[in-house]
């Protein structure tokens, strides 16, 4: 769920947003590309970059995670970043 303000014309304005993601094809990553160029102040993190860290801290007001789905579970990157 994201949080966020909206301004006058509708348009979502958020702050400090950390995207957390893990591409396999390049879909996925096409996807936090496009959120990036849609919500100011995004960054855009590697899950994979992030496997051998005992914990993740994020600094962002709202965190989000993008990844496909194979074969109707997570991939195990995604699995082993949640855990």
């Amino acid at each position: 769920m994201m949080y966020g303000v909206y301004s006058l014309n509708r348009e979502l304005i958020m702050s400090n947003v950390e995207i957390y993601y893990f591409s396999m094809t390049g879909n996925s990553l096409h996807v936090t590309k496009e959120l990036q160029k849609r919500i100011p102040e995004t960054n855009r993190i590697p899950i994979v970059s992030l496997l051998n860290k005992d914990r993740v801290k994020t600094n962002g007001e709202a965190a989000g995670l993008v990844f496909p789905i194979n074969s109707m579970t997570i991939p195990i990157p995604v699995k082993k970043f949640l855990i």
